[in-house]
């Protein structure tokens, strides 16, 4: 195709929507806005092929960094529970469980509690319930958590 104005030969395929060297409007409809349209969609077509104006930040470039950053923050945090779960299932963070011993001989449930990581003490106590030198409580109760190192008391019928 050649340019109306100044007849300069302007190839086949996609054309611009002005002369590059007279500047003539090539566009078939005269109007201003429809003009003014086709050559913001033929920028746009030629920033789509040739990556030319695409660091432009505009309002939807904004949201979406936004939403990006929100979505990673929820992943990192959600990441982060599920070790803090881990770890405190575990028993790396929140103390130790205190073992279930009820019902034990004290000699064998001073072992367990100790081997659990808790010092052991024993106490004495009249019980009907259990037979004797069998443990009848513990303090703090079992299942409980307690940090490791500390004292657990059993009561132990006598």
């Amino acid at each position: 195709m050649k340019c109306p104005k100044c007849g300069k030969d302007l190839g086949e395929g996609l054309l611009p929507a002005r002369c590059p060297s007279c500047g003539a409007n090539l566009s078939p409809d005269v109007g201003h806005r429809n003009g003014a349209r086709r050559a913001a969609a033929s920028r746009a077509s030629a920033e789509g092929l040739s990556g030319v104006g695409r660091g432009r930040h505009d309002r939807s470039f904004a949201a979406k960094r936004v939403v990006r950053l929100v979505i990673g923050f929820a992943i990192v945090a959600a990441f982060v529970g599920i070790v803090f779960v881990i770890a405190f299932q575990m028993e790396f963070i929140g103390g130790k469980t205190v073992p279930d011993v009820v019902g034990w001989r004290s000699e064998r449930a001073v072992k367990e509690v100790e081997s659990a990581g808790f010092d052991a003490e024993t106490n004495e106590i009249d019980s009907t319930a259990q037979a004797e030198g069998m443990v009848v409580a513990v303090h703090p109760g079992t299942g409980t958590r307690a940090e490791a190192g500390s004292t657990v008391t059993l009561d132990v019928a006598k």
